[in-house]
């Protein structure tokens, strides 16, 4: 009731998606309690059109333990001893590496807020169990130059991987998924264009995965 009345008296939608992630921050459970009893009024305010503005501004939300950041520059090499650190199995995830999100470009790890976006969706229209579920950050660096001298920016200030790093990461990302939990589904979202097609087109006879943008 407290938290209905919150989002019904607050006609501005951005923040309406500020008092959802506090919620979620402090009880899963009940987040979820009241996206499924209003889902199709907050499934504008969770995800597209809200999403894309807190997207640009998730560097400087409070965040929570919501998801999983995986970058190039620490874990390569390990990816599977990283997703070791997640306590649950897993039946989906959600990964992008923040290349082209929506309309707005290389958001580098801010796109974090649009695989938290369709898992909440996922649950709620979808029939999910929570505890079943992951996002997945894949810091591949960014070429948005602003980021690189922000005191706030979660990810590594530097210039995005090349092709073939990237593909490689990648595979060793998917193989990872794969050994750890080998039912688990696989979402690729917002990956730039150029290397979508590449990306589903080399994992899609290795691992179930589907990507929804192409």
């Amino acid at each position: 009731g407290r938290w209905e009345a919150m989002l019904e008296e607050e006609p501005d939608r951005l923040k309406k998606y500020y008092i959802l992630m506090q919620l979620h921050a402090l009880d899963v459970t009940l987040f979820y309690q009241v996206l499924v009893k209003n889902l199709v009024e907050l499934m504008p305010v969770v995800y597209t059109p809200t999403v894309g503005q807190a997207c640009l501004e998730f560097d400087k939300l409070k965040r929570t333990h919501n998801g999983m950041y995986i970058t190039y520059f620490g874990h390569r090499g390990r990816i599977r001893q990283i997703l070791d650190n997640w306590p649950f199995e897993v039946d989906i995830i959600v990964v992008t590496d923040g290349g082209r999100i929506l309309g707005l470009g290389d958001l580098g790890t801010n796109g974090m807020g649009i695989p938290i976006g369709k898992i909440a969706l996922y649950v709620a229209g979808g029939g999910f169990n929570p505890t079943r579920v992951l996002p997945v950050q894949l810091d591949c660096g960014t070429d948005r130059e602003e980021y690189w001298t922000s005191d706030f920016y979660l990810g590594a200030k530097k210039p995005r991987i090349s092709y073939e790093e990237h593909a490689a990461f990648l595979e060793e990302f998917n193989e990872a998924v794969r050994e750890k939990w080998p039912k688990c589904l696989i979402q690729f979202e917002d990956f730039a264009t150029d290397r979508a097609f590449s990306v589903l087109e080399a994992a899609r006879r290795k691992c179930l995965c589907f990507n929804d943008d192409i």
